[in-house]
């Protein structure tokens, strides 16, 4: 009876986790090069002049992608919604299936090189997952560090501390931006063959 009991506990409680995020730095103390909050409800951040991120767009959001002229929209979900809300006539869809827990630099390599492509033709692309917080962030993070030059530390608070919704449940996530794996990414970039 008492092992039921504290295994319910520990099931129970071990869901909450997943549920906290990290704090969220004060609009006053908040760095004014973070993102741009342009939908709160939606997590619609503006990150650069080429850059937004969100959680997953539903047909609400459409006239607002419209109005600042997205044209590739990048889905980290394992499940492809894009198919069914985004009509592929408007913009470039483009699907990485990532799982949050198994997160690696190859999914984020992945992520750069549609960046690095779109880039290339001038489009502004919108980076999503679910919530648009931990493999949205850690994208955004990677962005900020291989193609703006960032520090390390300045992307991951941003990640973790933005107001985007990061669960801390995700220790690993941080892991992957060691040095050894910034420098294979940029590799992979300027030397793709």
């Amino acid at each position: 009876m008492i092992k039921r009991t504290v295994l319910a506990i520990f099931i129970s409680s071990s869901s909450l986790v997943g549920c906290i995020t990290t704090p969220t730095i004060s609009a006053q103390q908040r760095p004014p090069h973070w993102g741009k909050v342009i939908d709160q409800p939606d997590n619609f951040y503006q990150i650069s002049e080429h850059v937004f991120r969100s959680e997953q767009p539903n047909a609400e959001l459409i006239p607002q992608l419209k109005t600042h002229n997205i044209d590739a929209v990048i889905n980290l979900r394992s499940r492809n919604a894009d198919l069914t809300v985004l009509p592929s006539t408007d913009f470039q869809l483009i699907h990485i299936p990532i799982n949050t827990w198994a997160m690696n630099r190859d999914d984020l390599l992945q992520v750069m090189q549609h960046i690095q492509q779109s880039k290339a033709l001038n489009q502004k692309v919108l980076i999503h997952c679910y919530h648009g917080s931990d493999r949205t962030g850690a994208s955004v993070a990677m962005y900020r560090i291989i193609f703006e030059n960032w520090p390390t530390e300045d992307a991951l608070n941003e990640m973790k501390y933005g107001g985007y919704g990061f669960h801390p449940v995700w220790v690993h996530i941080e892991k992957i931006f060691s040095p050894e794996n910034i420098k294979w990414i940029r590799q992979q970039l300027s030397n793709p063959s």
